[in-house]
């Protein structure tokens, strides 16, 4: 209503009240539109007015540089001018108010250098370097950033964009390399050990150094959620040499590897190294933090370089600032979205693609302690994350947000420790979102396929160690490298209801989750590692097809000992119209390796044909091999059946833990755990080369409950389980 002064309380630390009229209508800072930055005001202006400016080049320590004859002081706004460069030499405590990169401001690569500032800003045309591949950081010197508890400003920027490192031109960072900046472990860690020993040496790992290792138990049912009490360790390193690690501490946990069912140790956690010389961080992690976010046409590099205690954006109910059509502010947020601790936002990078063949790059960086997502990537594309740690985060570790982004490649990262919940309400603030959008805690979050997911390490997140959940319609994808997906010329819109991941191969999850793998998509899961999830190795079901080949399963078999404790190995949802293969599976110390339940009153979809689900060249070691419900021959049409289910070629060990429960080991299973028993007849399960002994071939039909004279090849199995009949 026109005329009327509504008091609005303004969020976190703004600590004042304003009326809605005070509140002005920030502008662009240039001619890039709210359409193409995709936030509903544009990008404001969070440095305007400055207080001093760039005179000329030079060093910042140098009065001549600046317009007032003096060095940049404590509440100051400064500009580095279009034509200009400036090479921050100092060690400075007092805060400046903001910085805006017109020009270039480079970091001293052979010195200390700290800068505190409420926003630092890269106008398109800008360049802020800290280091590049040139001539890095050295590794003597430090570099820092850090983001002061200043309030936000609602008058310029209601939409909470400040406070933070804001890049629409070019950013490079580049500090001393660690490599590997995480490594497996040669030997089991204990508590109590002073020492790591690591599978190959390490580079650039120093005394000082902060490393990580994770919690790697199968938790039980009464341990998760609240009850959770973390033992991932970060620790000192004292001193390295070769493949030895040596601690400033001792361990207070034991961090076991997994192990097969007669007891020989397969796999060991790895370490992760969190410590960088190049630093940006927010002063206050418990004021008004920082952020870091990348739009447009940005240019962005980021090398070996650490984002501690950034973000704002809290894994909770979303409540971001609104605005009317005129563009005024109607309510402020108090949980704005988009602010994350790094974030590629609508950032197609620049026109022309930078000679690593990426839009963006993101490499060797650690990312410590943010209350959502660390590493954000929103309707970007082609770029690459890769050899990243990113550790203590809420909902995800590394995400993907709308399900748009294309032909990024996720290649070596390590994400440990994300927290979660359960609740829908922090998808409020999503178009068209009926539940929570990463917020379960996962290491990793996939809304959509259309990227490359290769050599990734996901460890002690609250759910998921990957996941891949969303289902998605049409989307816009780019036409080309540099695309501008907000203009009609230069993007393709693809359905992607039954889209395939591009690629999914050389994965590894383990450690305090639930699921290693949530999955709905099409395409292929390869040579992935799975070791004690608390509920399923892999959990899903594609729109249509769907091969798991060479997926490593591991329980914990002291949890399995436990009668209430039921880990699957590979959880197929219900496969009718859908063709599903897994091969090569090795699944030990599980309560079931195979399992595909069957959802009552499903009959295939108009025009689909038959469902099939094939398992072969498997290896299992658990109390029951493989259990599949088949249709119901019932529902068999013209004497074919809905959905068929095949073994082959697949070995079978005797195993049953020392604990008792209801279900006996088995090999092949139709009836595991099915509440209540049913007593209508199935279609059988075909077996082909049981135990690879050739010709061995048979069929197990369901149900226990069938009488004798019913049963089709007239006879029972004492122990089997089901029907069989010999062929």
């Amino acid at each position: 209503m026109m005329g009327v002064r509504r008091i609005l309380p303004l969020a976190g630390a703004m600590g004042m009240l304003l009326s809605v009229a005070d509140l002005g209508v920030a502008q662009d800072t240039l001619p890039h539109t709210p359409r193409v930055s995709g936030m509903p005001r544009g990008v404001p202006l969070l440095c305007a007015n400055a207080t001093v400016v760039s005179a000329g080049s030079g060093a910042w320590s140098d009065p001549k540089v600046w317009s007032t004859g003096a060095v940049p002081a404590a509440g100051d706004k400064v500009a580095i001018a279009a034509s200009h460069k400036v090479t921050y030499d100092v060690v400075a405590d007092a805060t400046l108010d903001c910085v805006e990169v017109r020009g270039h401001l480079a970091f001293a690569t052979d010195a200390d250098t700290r800068m505190r500032v409420g926003t630092l800003m890269v106008l398109e045309g800008g360049h802020l370097e800290i280091g590049s591949s040139t001539q890095p950081i050295g590794h003597r010197v430090t570099a820092e950033v850090a983001i002061t508890d200043q309030p936000i400003d609602p008058r310029t920027d209601p939409g909470q964009v400040g406070n933070g490192l804001v890049g629409l031109g070019k950013v490079t960072m580049h500090g001393a390399e660690k490599t590997p900046t995480f490594v497996r472990l040669s030997r089991e860690p204990r508590a109590g050990h002073t020492t790591l020993e690591v599978e190959q040496p390490v580079s650039g790992w120093a005394p000082g150094d902060y490393v990580v290792i994770p919690d790697t138990r199968q938790l039980r049912a009464g341990e998760s959620g609240d009850r959770y009490r973390s033992q991932t360790e970060r620790v000192q390193i004292a001193a390295v040499s070769g493949t030895t690690v040596t601690l400033a501490t001792p361990l207070r946990f034991d961090h076991r590897g997994a192990r097969s069912v007669g007891g020989e140790l397969e796999l060991l956690p790895h370490v992760g190294n969190l410590s960088r010389n190049v630093t940006v961080r927010s002063e206050n992690p418990d004021g008004t933090r920082g952020h870091t976010i990348f739009i447009s046409r940005a240019d962005v590099d980021l090398r070996y370089a650490a984002f501690r205690d950034l973000g704002r954006t809290k894994n909770g109910a979303v409540d971001s600032t609104r605005f009317d059509t005129r563009g005024q502010v109607g309510r402020l947020g108090s949980n704005q979205l988009g602010r994350y601790a790094v974030h590629f936002h609508h950032a197609f990078g620049p026109r022309t693609t930078p000679t690593n063949g990426h839009q963006f790059t993101l490499i060797g960086n650690a990312v410590v302690g943010a209350p959502k997502w660390g590493i954000t990537v929103h309707r970007s594309h082609y770029g690459l994350i890769q050899d990243n740690v990113v550790y203590d985060t809420r909902g995800a570790g590394i995400a993907t947000e709308d399900g748009s982004e294309s032909f990024n490649v996720f290649d070596h990262n390590f994400s440990l420790q994300s927290a979660g919940q359960r609740s829908s309400a922090s998808s409020a603030g999503y178009a068209g979102a009926t539940r929570g959008i990463g917020i379960e805690g996962a290491g990793f979050w996939f809304r959509g396929p259309n990227n490359y997911i290769r050599n990734n390490v996901a460890a002690s997140a609250a759910t998921y160690g990957f996941a891949l959940p969303e289902g998605l319609r049409s989307v816009r994808t780019p036409a080309f490298k540099g695309a501008d997906t907000s203009q009609a010329d230069e993007w393709v819109r693809v359905d992607m209801t039954a889209a395939a991941v591009l690629e999914f191969t050389n994965n590894e999850a383990y450690g305090r989750f639930e699921t290693g793998l949530e999955w709905v998509w099409n395409g292929a899961v390869s040579n992935f590692t799975v070791w004690h999830p608390s509920h399923h190795g892999f959990n899903g079901i594609p729109p249509d097809q769907l091969t798991l080949s060479a997926v490593t399963v591991r329980g914990d078999l002291a949890v399995l000992d436990d009668p209430a404790e039921n880990p699957v190995g590979i959880a197929i949802g219900n496969y009718i119209s859908r063709q599903v293969e897994v091969t090569g599976a090795d699944v030990q110390a599980m309560r079931v390796g195979v399992l595909s339940p069957f959802f009552y009153g499903q009959t295939p979809a108009p025009g689909r044909g038959v469902g099939s689900l094939v398992v072969e060249n498997g290896y299992f070691a658990s109390q029951i091999g493989v259990s599949i419900a088949t249709a119901y021959t019932s529902n068999a049409a013209g004497g074919a059946p809905v959905k068929t289910a095949e073994v082959r070629s697949s070995v079978f060990e005797t195993f049953s833990p020392q604990a008792g429960n209801d279900w006996p080991a088995e090999s092949i299973s139709m009836n595991w755990g099915m509440r209540p028993r049913d007593t209508q007849p199935r279609d059988p399960i075909a077996v082909f080369d049981y135990n690879k002994q050739a010709g061995s071939d048979f069929r197990v039909y369901y149900s226990y409950d069938v009488p004798a004279d019913s049963a089709p090849c007239g006879e029972t199995r004492e122990g089997i389980g089901g029907w069989v009949c010999e062929k």
